[in-house]
């Protein structure tokens, strides 16, 4: 008889998205002159919400950052429940980082394809609360975990939240680190997140992500442990939101 080869190598195609609530800002001077979109729900959010779901649909696992829980500027409905209800994700977790009384409520999700377990809320210290991450092990074939993250604005409390995330990830497991850092790969907190963890920085200073409507700045990463190969990392030229969206394709 021949041998029988198996491959062992599971593909993974994973999206990190800052979706803005759907707001969907393209250029600095609507920052301003749609300022009602912050405030108020539209139809022109449902649409590019759903848009947005479609888009992630091809993924197996999506991570959202500056996601509405429930706040009057999504018509005070969830927006990841119906990222879910109008996409092909089977399975969904949210953690909320800060309520600005009804207006919003600020947080990040995971969609994933696979069952998600052991879910944490992370609340990300600083000097001004309202930074959080999300951690959950996809039980796909090969599991795995995932932190989606987003981080402060300030260098200070960066620092501060890349120390916090590093004493709370899970040790010696496959693991994926990405989100929103709000700083590039070749920034401090970065390079000291993928140092102390032994991961894989798989994007550059050339994987700009803001703002969509012209990139100049690489806010957006993906980092990975060694149980990991990757295929490709990829900014896409999607403009549903003031970021762009990032796409890696792993292998486990």
């Amino acid at each position: 008889m021949f041998p029988i080869h198996v491959n062992l190598m599971m593909p993974i195609n994973i999206l990190s998205y800052n979706i803005q609530a759907a707001i969907g800002t393209q250029s600095y001077r609507k920052y301003v002159t749609q300022i009602n979109r912050q405030l108020f729900h539209s139809k022109h959010k449902t649409d590019n919400l759903r848009a947005i779901a479609e888009f992630a649909s091809d993924y197996d696992v999506a991570c959202i950052q500056e996601v509405d829980l429930g706040g009057r500027r999504s018509n005070f409905e969830c927006q990841v429940e119906q990222l879910q209800h109008m996409s092909n994700f089977v399975h969904m977790s949210a953690q909320e980082n800060r309520v600005i009384r009804k207006v919003s409520r600020h947080g990040n999700a995971i969609l994933s394809k696979a069952p998600q377990t052991d879910v944490q809320d992370l609340k990300l210290p600083g000097k001004r609360a309202g930074r959080g991450a999300i951690l959950a092990k996809i039980d796909a074939l090969m599991p795995f975990y995932v932190i989606n993250v987003h981080l402060s604005l300030g260098a200070t409390d960066q620092m501060t939240q890349i120390e916090f995330l590093i004493e709370n990830s899970p040790e010696e497991q496959p693991l994926i680190i990405l989100g929103d850092f709000n700083c590039g790969a070749a920034s401090l907190p970065v390079k000291r997140l993928a140092h102390a963890l032994d991961l894989k920085l798989l994007t550059t200073p050339f994987h700009k992500t803001y703002p969509s409507w012209s990139p100049r700045h690489d806010f957006d990463h993906i980092l990975v442990s060694n149980h990991f190969s990757a295929k490709s990392i990829e900014v896409r030229d999607i403009r549903m939101s003031d970021h762009r969206p990032l796409e890696a394709i792993l292998t486990l």
